[in-house]
């Protein structure tokens, strides 16, 4: 079938187009609106500014489609393949993607909002300034696979209250990214690109940040309990009122960071860096300061009851007002 037929077809009232080939098809601002193209092979198609809202393309193929700017809202891409599609500027919203296959696609300055995106392969996708709010990427263990990103980039991206516990964001950047109270529970963002993004009030509870860069980023009463941050790069990141009980910060580095009235409670901070960090007020209960350099810290008023740190680097470190590990206040 060809681009004249379907459209001449449609025109007449025809809707059903299961199953068809349409590859390398030229349908660039076609108007298919509620077409059934269910398992119909549309690889590298001309798709780019088409109005597809409401089309099924359950199964389909559209590996290396052109889909920039088109109309796919509320469209169902269940366990279609997507792979290298370009959708760059292409509205999806309210689309159901579960199961889709979108590797390697191009989703610059996508509108994503409220899609349905369990289960998803996005590795290497570019996804950068792509608005994701409202997506459901949530991972049931019964039905779906965790959502994969690994190595997406997600620069600039809005994240703000998606669902992505569990998820692999391995290696994927996420610089600038909005993520403000997103659920992170349980995902691995190993060496993922961090930096500048904004993580406030954001749950990133048992989350394996292990090597992840955060660099200017900011947490402010982030949710980090029993996290993964070895290794981490947390420089000059606003982490006021975090909680990081029970986190693991062996050998992160710390510098600058502003942890004030943060609870680190039985944190490992065992070789991290934490000059001149702000730790005013932080509970610091139970924290094993193992050969950590605390250089220049603001400890003020921070709680340090029970805390190891016999081997901690403390010169010139301000410890007015702390409670110390045997708890005496220092004056």
């Amino acid at each position: 079938m060809d681009a004249s037929e379907i459209l001449k077809r449609y025109e007449a009232g025809e809707t059903q187009f299961k199953g068809v080939s349409l590859r390398n098809v030229n349908l660039m601002g076609a108007d298919l609106i509620d077409v059934n193209l269910k398992e119909a092979d549309l690889q590298a198609a001309n798709l780019m500014m088409a109005y597809l809202s409401r089309v099924k393309f359950g199964r389909s193929n559209l590996a290396n489609a052109k889909l920039c700017g088109a109309n796919l809202n509320q469209a169902d891409l269940s366990g279609a393949n997507l792979r290298d599609a370009d959708l760059h500027g292409a509205t999806l919203q309210g689309a159901n993607l579960a199961k889709a296959n979108l590797a390697l696609a191009n989703l610059l300055d996508a509108n994503l909002i409220d899609t349905d995106m369990r289960n998803i392969n996005l590795s290497g996708a570019c996804l950068r300034g792509a608005c994701m709010r409202g997506a459901n990427l949530r991972y049931e263990r019964r039905n779906y696979e965790p959502v994969n990103l690994r190595g997406a980039d997600l620069r600039g991206a809005d994240l703000r209250g998606v669902n992505l516990s569990g998820a692999d964001l391995t290696r994927a950047n996420l610089a600038g990214a909005n993520m403000k109270e997103a659920n992170l529970r349980a995902a691995n963002l190993t060496q993922a690109k961090i930096s500048d993004a904004k993580l406030e009030d954001a749950s990133l509870i048992e989350a394996n940040l292990t090597e992840a860069n955060f660099v200017g980023a900011f947490l402010k009463n982030a949710r980090l309990e029993r996290a993964n941050l070895s290794d981490a790069d947390l420089t000059a990141v606003d982490m006021c009122g975090a909680l990081l009980v029970d986190a693991k910060l062996a050998k992160a580095n710390l510098h600058r960071a502003d942890l004030n009235n943060a609870n680190l409670m039985r944190a490992n901070v065992t070789r991290s860096n934490l000059s001149e960090a702000n730790l005013e007020g932080a509970n610091l209960m139970y924290v094993y300061f193992t050969r950590t350099d605390l250089q220049g810290a603001n400890l003020s008023n921070a709680n340090l009851t029970n805390a190891e740190m016999s081997t901690a680097n403390l010169l010139d470190a301000n410890l007015q007002g702390a409670t110390m590990p045997d708890g005496e206040v220092q004056s």
